[in-house]
């Protein structure tokens, strides 16, 4: 049970470092625009997002991804492109959209601070997780190491002395 444990934790830690496919981060200037892909709300930029080309995509070089669209909490909006040059960007791309020139930017700005503040805690949130589950994986490992006890033993005038030592945790 002990090693079960020790092994959902690391493949949990593992599964959280690798990344495939194709990285697509959608930026705006101001920060915190809601992106909006196809209709569904990937959150406030920056958003990275990750696609799969098939192995035709590659060949020819393009790739199309569904529509998304930049939308400021002033209501201001904006489309990102979704063609992508994968000859140009073969390890992924960022586009990054100006706000367009209407009324409310300083409504978007303060927005923007505001986005910055709380995805700030969020990353302090998931940095004290992982902390926490690193110390859960060594305690784990740590209960789990066995532990060897030597005893010596040796004459003495008043009889048999023995001393004991116990290594490991």
């Amino acid at each position: 049970m002990k090693y079960q444990k020790i092994y959902l934790l690391l493949i949990s830690f593992l599964s959280g470092c690798a990344s495939s496919g194709y990285e697509i981060t959608y930026n705006t200037e101001p920060r915190g625009a809601a992106i909006i892909c196809d209709g569904t709300n990937e959150g406030y930029s920056p958003v990275t997002l990750t696609y799969s080309p098939d192995e035709n995509t590659k060949k020819y070089g393009t790739m199309k991804t569904r529509p998304c669209t930049a939308i400021w909490s002033s209501g201001a909006r904006k489309v990102f492109s979704n063609t992508w040059d994968l000859n140009k960007f073969p390890d992924g791309v960022m586009q990054t959209l100006p706000r367009p020139d209407v009324a409310g930017y300083a409504q978007d700005a303060e927005f923007a601070l505001k986005v910055q503040q709380m995805k700030n805690r969020q990353a302090q949130a998931q940095s004290a997780a992982k902390a926490k589950a690193w110390r859960d994986l060594n305690k784990a490992i740590k209960d789990a190491t066995p532990k060897t006890t030597n005893t010596n033993c040796y004459n003495t005038y008043s009889g048999i002395n023995c001393n004991s030592t116990t290594y490991g945790y």
